[in-house]
């Protein structure tokens, strides 16, 4: 009989992301959202937040929580 050596490949280890807590106020009914977003490349933070229950799409307050 042959024996045959089992060799572990290693997983490919994905980059750690860090996930950043955001403060959404929308400015038309005073609705509030947290949500956990991620930093791009150039700083902005995306939540895959679209539209507020009023369906309002562009006036928000948005603060990154500690």
């Amino acid at each position: 009989m042959r024996s045959e050596t089992f060799m572990a490949i290693p997983e490919p280890v994905a980059p750690t992301i860090h996930r950043i807590k955001v403060h959404i106020r929308c400015r038309v009914c005073g609705e509030t959202f947290i949500l956990r977003g991620v930093r791009d490349g150039k700083g902005h933070i995306e939540t895959g937040f679209k539209r507020c229950l009023c369906d309002n799409d562009r006036d928000f307050d948005i603060e990154p929580l500690a």
